[in-house]
């Protein structure tokens, strides 16, 4: 008798809605990730586009050519949020922010009174 793979043994995994709260990310560092693949796309959309060379890039964005090659390998853990804004900055592409208010709005940690449940440490 033919034993079971692994794969059709596992049971599939339910989201709840959100890839990154089930990875466990907290709701400010999955912002900083959704924010920082939208750059991503967009500055690798318009990269494409042009047909930049490797070598060009790295003259036009003032980086070396690993770093071209971690951009272009979609490494974009490498990138802070300002380096890709920079980054596009210097392909002459322009950046706009926009905060949405929270659905709910009420703040986490916050209570029905205003008062704050628990201590949240200040951004840096």
């Amino acid at each position: 008798m033919k034993s079971k793979s692994s794969s059709e043994e596992r049971t599939p995994h339910l989201t709840r809605g959100n890839v990154l709260d089930d990875l466990g990310f907290s709701p400010s560092e999955a912002l900083e990730i959704k924010v920082k693949a939208e750059i991503y796309r967009e500055l690798l959309q318009y990269i494409k586009e042009r047909g930049f060379a490797q070598q060009e890039l790295s003259t036009l964005l003032g980086i070396h050519q690993p770093d071209v090659s971690n951009l272009l390998n979609g490494r974009v853990s490498k990138f802070s949020v300002s380096k890709l804004i920079k980054l596009a900055g210097k392909l002459n592409l322009g950046a706009q922010v926009k905060l949405t208010k929270p659905k709910t709005g009420k703040l986490p940690g916050v209570a029905a009174s205003g008062k704050s449940q628990k201590r949240v440490p200040a951004l840096a």
